[in-house]
């Protein structure tokens, strides 16, 4: 597992869909490809929670992660609205962070990368993309972080110059009636938080980040969250992301299987 906090990961003027391709010849690796953000779920486990009680539905989103279509419909609060559309352009450009300004429909492909040169021993490699036209939504290289008997999830956002770091902790937010675990993954607490990582040098951002990730139908799921905006949606999630205390944008989210394929690993 992973001991290294941040990656080694420093963006040029462009990112786009084949940063990775063309920073990291893809690792042929020795064991069974990567599938998902992390390769089990006892790879984000800590005391606070029992990942084993973490719902199938849930699990899959960590473990098979390319298995799931997923439908984003992001709700921006003013004024941060009108002034992401102006920089939306940009990022654009760049081929990096182009969040949706209303909704979008989401490919993911999971890539094994030159794990040394990440500098971190279970990195993989995430690139979404808008399924209409393959534009890039995000590229990510995610990894385990292990602090203090806590294991957390260390994600890494190249940009121009470097890049933007997470350290996340998965925190349990309520329990179906068969006592199966929703779950958030959130930059609060112990180890957790956001950088901007340029060099050796990490500046800690304003930034936080909250993902909460239910089951389609549970219980404890936010009503609103209506399964049927996804036919076949098995889980469903709401993003808030916030700069010094204050939303600035939610992103909900639907996510469906595009085929069975194999039982999620634990």
């Amino acid at each position: 597992m992973s001991a290294t906090r941040f990656s080694r990961w420093t963006g040029g003027l462009r990112i786009g869909v084949d940063f990775f391709d063309r920073s990291a010849a893809p690792r042929s690796p020795s064991g069974e490809p990567s599938r998902g953000l992390v390769d089990r779920m006892t790879d984000l486990a800590h005391p606070g929670i029992d990942v084993a009680r973490v719902h199938p539905a849930i699990a899959v989103f960590f473990t098979d992660t390319a298995e799931l279509d997923l439908l984003i419909r992001s709700r921006w609060r003013f004024p941060f609205g009108a002034l992401w559309r102006l920089l939306r352009h940009a990022m654009r450009a760049i081929g990096q962070f182009v969040l949706p300004a209303r909704e979008g429909r989401i490919a993911t492909r999971v890539l094994d990368i030159d794990r040394a040169r990440d500098g971190r021993a279970d990195a993989r490699a995430v690139i979404r993309t808008y399924a209409e036209r393959g534009e890039v939504m995000q590229v990510v290289a995610y990894a385990t972080f292990e602090a203090g008997g806590a294991r957390y999830m260390s994600t890494a956002f190249p940009l121009p110059g470097g890049q933007i770091a997470g350290i996340l902790r998965l925190d349990p937010i309520g329990r179906d009636d068969e006592g199966r675990l929703a779950v958030a993954l959130t930059s609060r607490g112990g180890e957790a938080g956001i950088w901007y990582v340029i060099g050796a040098a990490s500046i800690r951002l304003p930034l936080g980040e909250h993902l909460a990730l239910w089951a389609a139908g549970s219980p404890c799921a936010p009503g609103d969250l209506d399964a049927s905006a996804l036919p076949g949606a098995t889980l469903v999630g709401r993003h808030e992301q916030r700069v010094f205390g204050v939303r600035f944008v939610t992103h909900d989210y639907w996510f469906k299987p595009l085929d069975r394929g194999a039982p999620p690993r634990t």
